[in-house]
């Protein structure tokens, strides 16, 4: 009897602990995306983002994202729980044009809210690559209001913060977003300032200053790193964004026994 509880509880367990939010019935979106289509990683240089250099971040972005939906891809396959996963190829600059019809306004404490697509392209897009939907990965700039903690985690400061967030959907033919991963779930990709705890210690000041991490710390922060089989693993923020995504649109352990 207790080994069945401790079962039932890890069935329960894993299988809410998904992340974003269908906007269709799970079972409808199980029925209607057999083939899923993962595009590549996009970048709108659009956000209200205030970095000293905001352009040289977006180029490194867009390097680093290069073939990295491929990882994406085999992992969603890993879980078996589509016909088929697809990396879709394309200009990633053309795709954002071609797709994004329009940026959501930004939630009250300025995290973002996704996009509006195009249904024609989204359509076409589909119909040319023979899959059910489309996954659409997005990193963008943002301001958010956040409280962020000293390293001894006895300090706070609320204020707001630039970042690097990333919203993903996955899209029917029809153009209607069917998954969605915005708003308090958008994944906090990389946070460019930091409040400087430490200096207003120093200077016996309660004024803290919050400061900008430089280009090269960005840097480090996307190196990829050699695994244990000597293969070259995606930067950890990336790692963790995908098992986010992967999480939010497998088959959940429950599923998987019906």
């Amino acid at each position: 009897m207790k080994r069945i509880f401790l079962f039932g509880f890890m069935v329960v367990l894993l299988s809410s602990c998904g992340w974003g939010s269908f906007q269709v019935p799970k079972e409808e979106f199980q029925t209607k995306v057999q083939v899923l289509g993962v595009l590549p990683l996009l970048v709108d240089r659009t956000g209200p983002l205030d970095f000293p250099s905001k352009e040289a971040l977006y180029d490194l972005l867009e390097r680093i994202n290069q073939e990295k939906h491929k990882i994406l891809v085999s992992r969603l396959k890993d879980k078996k729980g589509y016909f088929d996963v697809r990396p879709l190829s394309g200009d990633p600059e053309f795709l954002k044009l071609s797709l994004l019809a329009a940026k959501k306004p930004a939630g009250k404490l300025g995290r973002p809210q996704g996009y509006e697509f195009n249904a024609a392209d989204v359509a076409e897009l589909c119909r040319r690559n023979v899959v059910d939907a489309l996954l659409v990965v997005v990193l963008s700039g943002a301001r958010v209001e956040e409280t962020r903690r000293s390293r001894n985690l006895m300090e706070t400061l609320t204020t707001e913060y630039n970042d690097v967030l990333v919203t993903a959907a996955v899209i029917g033919r029809d153009g209607k977003v069917l998954w969605n991963l915005a708003g308090d779930d958008s994944y906090q990709l990389l946070t460019l300032q930091y409040p400087d705890f430490d200096e207003a210690y120093y200077n016996r000041t309660n004024l803290v200053q919050v400061k900008y991490i430089s280009q090269a710390g960005v840097e480090r922060t996307l190196e990829e790193k050699l695994g244990s089989h000597g293969k070259l693993q995606p930067p950890e923020t990336y790692d963790r964004l995908f098992d986010r995504i992967v999480t939010g649109i497998s088959p959940s352990l429950l599923d998987a026994l019906r």
